[in-house]
């Protein structure tokens, strides 16, 4: 009965913690402070986001770091974390940027205990509540007018600080609904199946409604690429089960063709994106942001082996006085993720990045081969890398950099999902 009840509670405080690091919620409880106290709240902030991870890290150093914990990609993640650590050795800004990358460590260790408590379909349906708790507290906050809940061009940004960050809530809400519609479509016999569909469906469109309202544009990409992943491999999939091909191969040829395809794609948009922009018939799609990322390129190529310290760049005036510089003016990031990472740590930190993401991804790929079901964490790793092209979500206390480790943890270490015997081949 304890461990039952123990098990609901666990589920309970993952759906917050997914939740509070959408940031928003956070910002907006400490908003109204930072009017009235010359103390900076930017600690508070901090303090309130390790505060929630806090639990994550205790549960998953309670069950004690497996032998899966010392290897693998778990090691390239380390090695990643370490070194955005050692990083800020060389800043002058070091009690800043120390803080950041504990922060990215403490969100990644939040993240295996995520990915290593939660089976695929769980975590689908903590992830979608966790969004529908953000996208209806939003409407919410528009429709009672409360304060900054639409911003200056009359995009809806409910309880979140602009619309970018809104956007990929209800996109995700979008995605994880349908995955739940599905799911229940196939669930033969289930009694309040019906209730349940009519439930999903008005939450798709509420996230629908408040999307669109956003006026965010920066998740439809990933979305597009999110489905075309998942398709693609439960294509995979149906082919190996029908053909009983091994799938070591699947995991050797295929996977490497598919990251290399979709790399390419990416390559044609960011190369022709003024032409691909004026098919939107929109002059200025991204913003600015081929300013920004210029202006990141550049600034990676004068510390291209060590980087400038994680989180430090866009602080470090040598950095911001650099030729163009006007063109970046009250700019704190530059809107790419991939951008932050070689930024942060040079040549160094961008190959233990992919050395994780591509292991990783390799690891799960045979498992969602074999499983229809974990197709779901290939397409949410996908999601979160694309959107990363737009915006800076590989950083700490954020709930995509979390969902991003979740779905890319070692499947070896999750005890919830149960494999048949012979599906997967030892690693």
């Amino acid at each position: 009965m304890i461990e039952r009840y123990g098990r609901w509670w666990e589920h309970v405080y993952a759906i917050g913690l997914i939740f509070t690091l959408t940031q928003g919620p956070v910002y907006k409880i400490w908003r109204t402070a930072e009017f009235y106290t010359p103390v900076p709240i930017n600690p508070t902030w901090q303090a309130t986001f390790l505060a929630v991870q806090i639990p994550a890290l205790m549960l998953l150093t309670r069950r004690g770091l497996k032998r899966d914990f010392t290897t693998g990609p778990f090691v390239a993640l380390v090695g990643l974390l370490g070194w955005m650590m050692l990083s800020v050795t060389w800043t002058n800004l070091s009690r800043y940027s120390a803080i950041d990358a504990l922060s990215l460590a403490v969100t990644a260790g939040a993240g295996l205990y995520v990915g290593s408590r939660f089976s695929s379909r769980q975590l689908v349906v903590l992830v979608s509540i966790a969004m529908q708790i953000g996208v209806v507290l939003s409407y919410i906050a528009v429709k009672r007018s409360w304060s900054e809940s639409i911003d200056g061009g009359a995009n809806w940004i409910g309880i979140y600080f602009n619309r970018n960050s809104l956007g990929p809530v209800a996109m995700l809400g979008i995605i994880t609904c349908v995955l739940i519609a599905i799911s229940l479509f196939r669930a033969k016999g289930f009694v309040y199946r019906f209730h349940l569909l009519a439930v999903v469906a008005l939450a798709i469109l509420l996230d629908a409604v408040v999307y669109l309202r956003s006026g965010s544009s920066t998740s439809v990409g990933a979305a597009v690429v999110a489905v075309i992943a998942g398709v693609v491999w439960l294509v995979v999939g149906y082919w190996q089960s029908t053909s009983q091909a091994p799938i070591r191969p699947i995991e050797r040829v295929v996977y490497p063709v598919f990251v290399v395809f979709t790399l390419l794609i990416a390559w044609v948009g960011f190369r022709y994106q003024t032409t691909i922009i004026g098919w939107f018939g929109k002059a200025d799609f991204f913003n600015g942001r081929s300013a920004l990322w210029h202006f990141s390129w550049t600034g990676f190529l004068d510390r291209p082996i060590l980087g400038w310290g994680w989180r430090a760049a866009w602080s470090t005036p040598e950095f911001l006085k650099r030729d163009l510089w006007w063109t970046t003016s009250g700019a704190y990031w530059s809107h790419n993720g991939f951008l932050e990472v070689l930024l942060g740590g040079g040549i160094i930190g961008g190959a233990l990045f992919a050395t994780y993401i591509l292991w990783a991804g390799q690891r799960i790929i045979g498992l969602a081969v074999s499983i229809p079901s974990e197709t779901w964490r290939v397409a949410m790793a996908m999601f979160v890398l694309v959107a990363c092209t737009q915006e800076v979500f590989i950083i700490g206390n954020h709930f995509l950099w979390l969902l991003l480790v979740a779905v890319l943890t070692p499947q070896t270490i999750n005890r919830s999902v149960q494999l048949p015997r012979g599906e997967l081949h030892p690693r």
